[in-house]
């Protein structure tokens, strides 16, 4: 039991501010109260209705608009947590992988400063919803740890405690530098699109040596369309797979590169129609584990190709 009682969300004192200043307000910060929901729910669909039940909270409550974006952060995340605690339930009964959906919203470049690469959303699955929460604030918007506290009603102490934590149990340090980042994303950018690439030719020898020898590949079909349920390991198990998806598809299918949170994948379209999204992680040298997005909820925000 949680012996931590969350105080009612906390925002700047004052009278009550008109509906169109209300709206104003929360549309000018929408973009980074999606971004926040998305890296903690794992679903654009949650992290919509998340942020549509503060933008309603918010109304509602005639917010003053000294500084609404604290109190909208403060609520969007705590609506989270109490969200996300009820989709652990449901995911634990989900037929096969479960993977994130890739971020589709609006363009990040004045969203966050750095972002966390797909592969640390997977792993974020095993962070508790308080972790999680904690680790997405303070990593991606440098949240100081005195307005942690206050968000998540815990101590500044505490709260530490908390991020530590998170960080050893994804076994990662702070997040790379924006110079880091960017040469990490030209490194896997380039990976993905000579993986795409041979994946479009057919050429078996190509993929595996673009693939580690211990590489994985993870399939999320949510039980809606045909797919691997358990983990498949091996370059050379992990080639016949997709090399055999492939020729079933044949010409019907194309691929064309993507970015997501501007990490680089691709989308595979059948007919027209956007099949599967296909992210990747990597040592810097080779893919060491792959990402088939397939459960059609997933994926009904690609466009249909042109």
């Amino acid at each position: 039991m949680n012996r931590h009682r969350r105080p009612p969300p906390a925002g700047p004192a004052g009278g009550d501010a008109a509906p169109g200043d209300n709206t104003a307000a929360f549309l000018a910060v929408r973009p980074r109260l999606l971004a926040i929901a998305h890296r903690m729910l794992g679903t654009m669909s949650d992290a919509e209705d998340v942020v549509q039940d503060a933008f309603l909270r918010f109304h509602t409550a005639g917010v003053a608009a000294d500084n609404p974006e604290a109190w909208l952060v403060t609520v969007t995340s705590r609506l989270a947590i109490d969200r996300l605690r009820a989709a652990r339930r449901e995911r634990a009964a989900y037929d096969g992988p479960w993977l994130p959906e890739p971020w589709t919203g609006p363009d990040e470049g004045d969203v966050f400063a750095r972002d966390l690469p797909y592969a640390v959303l997977v792993l974020m699955e095993r962070l508790g919803p308080v972790e999680r929460c904690a680790f997405v604030l303070r990593e991606l918007l440098d949240m100081p740890y005195a307005r942690l506290a206050e968000v998540l009603g815990r101590s500044e102490t505490a709260c530490r405690q908390i991020v530590a934590r998170a960080r050893r149990r994804l076994g990662a340090g702070p997040l790379a530098t924006a110079d880091e980042a960017i040469a990490r994303r030209e490194r896997h950018g380039k990976l993905m699109e000579d993986f795409r690439l041979a994946l479009a030719a057919g050429d078996a020898e190509r993929l595996i040596g673009l693939l580690a020898s211990d590489a994985v590949i993870a399939t999320d079909g949510g039980g809606k369309v045909r797919a691997a349920r358990n983990i498949v390991r091996g370059a050379e198990r992990i080639v016949r797979l997709v090399l055999g998806v492939a020729r079933k598809l044949g010409r019907r299918r194309i691929e064309r590169p993507a970015r997501f949170s501007g990490e680089a994948g691709f989308v595979t379209y059948e007919d027209g129609r956007p099949v599967r999204i296909v992210m990747a992680a990597s040592d810097g040298g080779r893919i060491t584990t792959v990402y088939f997005v397939l459960n059609p909820d997933k994926l009904a925000r690609i466009p249909a190709a042109g």
